[in-house]
């Protein structure tokens, strides 16, 4: 009888451990998330290539507004956004690029449960809104995009911070 109880000890330990399910779920939804960053950043880089267009549609709207009143400050930070984006488009596509490639390993690995892809994740989600604070944090709608990463990013990292304790 003992060396049946040996025996189904030593089954249990090497049974790998079952995914979570919340763990499951955040990962899928970080892989979709990471699909739809690389996409944004090579479009944004596309976009970014020729901001004259969208210059020339910006004025255009700013003439129909006038000088005075809360549009024409909105369209004014969108000139300003679109400047800023092409000043910096090559750094937004390698930094989106390496920050979406970090969660994604962090993700991986913590459908692994490994514990490091936590660390790559949080870096990988954070990041990028110090960059983006760093870059477009004194417009408009720098400020509010900002505002929208760092929500859903802090969501996801608490969210994923209740799943440490099943990562080794």
């Amino acid at each position: 009888m003992e060396n049946v109880n040996q025996t189904n000890d030593l089954l249990a330990q090497q049974r790998p451990k079952e995914l979570p399910g919340m763990l499951n779920v955040l990962s899928i939804l970080t892989f979709i998330g990471c699909g739809i960053s690389y996409l944004g950043a090579c479009w944004g880089y596309i976009q970014n290539n020729n901001p004259d267009k969208q210059i020339e549609k910006l004025n255009e709207a700013r003439e129909k507004m006038g000088d005075s009143g809360f549009g024409a400050k909105m369209i004014d930070s969108s000139i300003e956004m679109v400047q800023k984006s092409y000043e910096n488009r090559y750094l937004l596509l390698i930094s989106g690029l390496v920050f979406t490639t970090l969660c994604l390993i962090g993700a991986i690995q913590m459908r692994n449960l490994k514990k490091t892809g936590y660390y790559y994740y949080i870096v990988g989600e954070l990041a990028p809104i110090v960059l983006m604070a760093g870059l477009f944090g004194a417009t408009f709608f720098g400020a509010f995009s900002l505002l929208l990463a760092a929500l859903i990013s802090v969501i996801f990292v608490i969210l994923y911070s209740t799943q440490l304790k099943y990562l080794k």
